[in-house]
């Protein structure tokens, strides 16, 4: 029972430094646009996020989908330590991160062309570069999520944003200085981001070295399965397991697709709709902010829950998935209220104007959803049903087109925000329903559900009553001011929800246990309880 604990201990540490190195990134990516912005005009930062989405693919599949599949092959076949399987991964990638720059390159024109802008194909080539670095980091993040060793992924998350962010903002200033062209910043982000993955590959590489110094390395570099076998396993999984977590990206393009011409539809000019759909886009870094929770918890799942362990420890794999579920749902569900109480403060805080805070509002509701789908979607996954996650996404864009379709010519910009809320559930729903239908039936969200609700109806009046007292005093006009409200309200309701949480026992003693928190406070926790 001793071991058991620690390692499920060691399992949410790992997760909350996750979550940890996911938010600080975030925080840095929404840092960096600013400057950017400001330094090459509305004209450069039009480029950057046109090629943005090529980078994203590339982070993602190096971050998130490679690993994890990696992870989970080992696990499913307890191999953690067959070193023969490493050449023959690496492999694997490359050739498919090959295929895909021969494509991006040779293809740049004609992709261009259907954005509308032939001036971005140097711009699409340059990115090209930057999926044959990924195999490199994304080998050694897929031998340390199987390794259980979640913290050095999450200081080398930390460390490619920071160069990222430097190195754009360098080129940035470069532009603004006129030594460089407009359209080269997509050169620096190709460069910041070829540096940001030989850096975290590195980073991997050293920190992996000095925790296994004292085992002695014999790699093989004859493969001992079949190369196909593992192009199918790897690159399948790991694009899957990508698109799980690009989930608030793919919608965004379905809206990217949908939103302005239904938008015209409802009686909007060309340039309303363009301007009404980027104040909807608002939305999405702030959901992405907190969508990074269950990513986190997702990848340090994987590798602790498979079919093997369902079959051999039924009991164990319930109570993973049972924990992992409840901290989702908790976080979620505190998430969505402060961010929906809190919205006016934050959008004017942000973006300067309160434009669109009640569809955006709206928007929130989905995040109760999506951190869940990424879990679930996660441990079906990892009981080998990778294509059922797939299809359920599949369908689930196209019933998002087709639902803004419906909406937003009927109720405006509010019709995009109930379909995304609604699409999120319904894929929720069915991947839920699935996995309790391979668990046979087991109860798997296990919560008070009156309480909860109450709790975070108590956290929302104690910030409303916060802002009531502020502004007794003062107004909440000036940026900072703002940012002062917004940072005491966070923490006030942050303190609130979570001594309820302690307070009501949402969390068992067991489930404390494996908290990467000072004794001192579970102790004190535990006398609560």
């Amino acid at each position: 029972m001793k071991n058991e604990n620690r390692s499920n201990k060691q399992l949410y540490k790992g997760a909350f430094a996750l979550v940890t190195a996911g938010l600080v990134s975030k925080v840095i990516s929404a840092f960096y646009r600013i400057p950017l912005q400001n330094l090459t005009g509305d004209i450069g930062f039009y480029i950057y996020q046109q090629i943005y989405p090529i980078l994203g693919i590339a982070f993602m599949l190096a971050l998130y989908g490679f690993p994890s599949a990696i992870s989970g092959y080992l696990a499913e076949r307890g191999r953690y330590k067959d070193k023969q399987v490493y050449p023959a991964f690496f492999l694997a990638m490359l050739l498919f991160s090959v295929l895909l720059f021969l494509l991006l390159y040779l293809f740049s024109p004609l992709l261009a062309e259907w954005m509308g802008d032939k001036e971005l194909a140097a711009s699409i080539r340059h990115t090209a570069w930057v999926f044959l670095f990924v195999p490199f980091v994304a080998l050694w993040r897929g031998i340390a999520q199987s390794e259980q060793m979640m913290e050095s992924i999450a200081y080398s998350q930390m460390i490619e944003q920071l160069i990222r962010a430097f190195v754009i903002i360098c080129a940035a200033i470069l532009i603004y200085n006129r030594s460089m062209d407009v359209y080269d910043i997509s050169f620096g982000a190709m460069i910041a981001s070829v540096l940001a993955l030989s850096a975290s590959s590195l980073f991997m590489y050293v920190y992996r070295k000095q925790k296994k110094k004292k085992i002695k390395s014999n790699i093989s570099f004859v493969p001992d399965v079949s190369l196909i076998t593992l192009m199918g396993k790897i690159i399948g999984a790991g694009i899957v397991i990508s698109l799980n977590h690009m989930l608030l990206l793919l919608l965004q393009l379905a809206d990217a697709f949908t939103i302005v011409q239904g938008l015209m539809d409802y009686g909007q000019t060309l340039t309303a709709s363009t301007a009404t759909k980027g104040i909807f886009d608002r939305g999405q870094p702030l959901l992405q902010l907190v969508t990074v929770v269950g990513s986190s918890f997702a990848m340090a799942l994987v590798p602790q829950v498979s079919r093997t362990s369902w079959q051999l420890h039924k009991d164990e794999t319930i109570d993973k998935v049972r924990m992992t579920l409840k901290y989702c749902v908790l976080l979620s569900v505190g998430a969505t209220i402060g961010l929906i109480v809190l919205f006016p403060e934050i959008n004017q805080l942000l973006f300067q104007n309160q434009a669109g805070t009640a569809s955006l509002r709206l928007l929130s509701l989905s995040l109760l959803f999506t951190c869940l789908i990424i879990t679930v979607a996660s441990t079906l996954q990892s009981f080998g049903y990778m294509k059922w996650t797939a299809i359920i996404l599949f369908v689930g864009l196209w019933i998002k087109v087709l639902l803004n379709h419906l909406f937003i010519p009927q109720i405006g910009i509010t019709g995009g925000a109930v379909a995304t809320v609604v699409t999120v559930f319904l894929i929720f729903i069915c991947n839920f329903s699935f996995l309790k239908y391979l668990l046979k039936g087991e109860r798997l969200l296990v919560l008070p559900w009156l309480k909860l609700i109450a709790a975070g109806g108590l956290m929302a009046i104690i910030i409303l009553a916060v802002k009531q007292l502020i502004t007794l005093f003062t107004t909440l006009e000036e940026r900072f001011s703002l940012l002062c409200f917004v940072l005491f309200s966070v923490i006030a309701g942050l303190f609130v929800y979570l001594f309820l949480i302690v307070k009501w026992k949402f969390i068992t003693n067991q489930e404390l246990a494996v908290l990467p928190i000072p004794e001192r406070w579970k102790k004190g926790m535990e006398r609560k309880q």
